[in-house]
């Protein structure tokens, strides 16, 4: 489970790399930074006699502000610092809250605004869905163990189904095939397929799966296009 939580952290260090505004990395810029950030521990031996809690909280902005500039210039952390900076997060906050910041949540809307960002892999969602790959707390999905006709709606004709049948439902007549997927999938007791039961399916996969591991699996069912008899 490390490895795949060690995984998401990654994946999240590269993203927000991606999205940061690229400053002026020149060394005379750089210099003055540094020479800048350091002044602003001038007095902190002082500080840390008087008030060592305040000292060391300055100590550790201080320490953010130049990794961040590192990062924000271009530095690639290796696996070892990689794997240095998820056990620090563990032991802030726990491996619960770190898988919890890689999921993706159970914000519909939020969600569909995030899924345009990524591009899913139909045969990942293929192994996700057939318990054959682990979503990101290390554990499998069982989707395929349900859903054989009789507990839940069969794999087979899924994208069919939605865009024939249950789009074609007044309640659901504002839901696109993706909006319906989705929410079906992180939200699974908002709309109940009608002679199935409620609450047979969990309804934490919202804080299961990463984005990616959503994607996958929704381009996955996009391929279910069998017809219907």
């Amino acid at each position: 489970m490390l490895l795949i939580v060690l995984f998401g952290a990654g994946s999240i260090l590269m993203q927000a790399q991606s999205t940061v505004i690229q400053t002026d990395c020149q060394p005379d810029t750089l210099a003055s930074e540094q020479a800048r950030l350091m002044d602003s521990l001038d007095g902190f031996s002082t500080l840390l006699d008087k008030t060592p809690q305040q000292a060391l909280g300055s100590l550790y902005e201080v320490g953010f502000a130049f990794q961040e500039l590192a990062l924000r210039c271009g530095y690639r952390p290796d696996e070892e610092e990689s794997e240095a900076l998820t056990r620090q997060a563990l032991a802030l906050i726990g491996i619960e809250a770190l898988i919890r910041a890689t999921t993706v949540g159970v914000n519909v809307d939020d969600i569909l605004l995030e899924l345009e960002t990524v591009v899913g892999n139909t045969l990942n969602g293929q192994l996700l869905y057939n318990s054959l790959e682990p979503a990101v707390d290390g554990a499998e999905l069982g989707c395929s163990g349900c859903h054989t006709l009789e507990t839940a709606p069969p794999t087979e004709g899924v994208w069919t189904r939605v865009v024939e049948i249950r789009l074609e439902t007044p309640e659901l007549a504002d839901y696109d095939v993706r909006r319906y997927l989705v929410e079906s999938i992180v939200q699974p007791n908002v709309y109940i397929v009608p002679e199935y039961t409620a609450v047979l399916m969990p309804g934490n996969f919202g804080h299961r799966l990463s984005l990616q591991n959503l994607a996958d699996l929704v381009a996955y069912l996009e391929s279910q296009d069998q017809l219907l008899d």
